[in-house]
């Protein structure tokens, strides 16, 4: 017989009760329920494991949707652009998507979007997109 924990943090202690989170390996009735394919073939939940789409590997599933800062100026991105979507990269995330990027001036939501129409703008752009790949974004 198990014995009676009264206190939480010895819940989180004892090694027969994992705490929340941790993987465990599913059981034989599990499997043979259908509601497992096997042991576990990776320590971390699904949004931290890897994922391939045609040939790129994204390091986990946690991914930032693009927002429409209206900060850059005629186009260009700027230092608040660096520090903004560095951020996400900085603290984990796989995959940083970059706000609407206009490729005309005339296409843009507002005079303050980001925009590639010009040459000139690819090198912000990229020095965005080289800090994000320091961290593995």
């Amino acid at each position: 017989m198990s014995p009676t924990i009264t206190k939480s943090h010895e819940y989180y202690q004892d090694q027969a009760n994992p705490s929340p989170g941790t993987a465990i390996e599913p059981s034989a009735s599990a499997i043979a329920q259908g509601f497992a394919q096997g042991p576990n073939p990776s320590p971390l939940p699904k949004a931290f494991q890897p994922l391939t789409i045609r040939g790129s590997t994204i390091k986990n599933r946690i991914w930032v949707s693009p927002m429409c800062m209206y900060s850059s100026e005629d186009g260009f991105a700027t230092d608040f652009h660096l520090s903004h979507y560095s951020q996400y990269a900085m603290h984990g995330a796989g995959l940083v998507m970059v706000e609407a990027t206009g490729v005309l001036s005339e296409g843009r939501l507002t005079p303050n979007c980001l925009g590639i129409w010009k040459d000139e703008h690819i090198g912000n752009l990229s020095r965005i997109v080289n800090h994000a790949h320091k961290y593995g974004a």
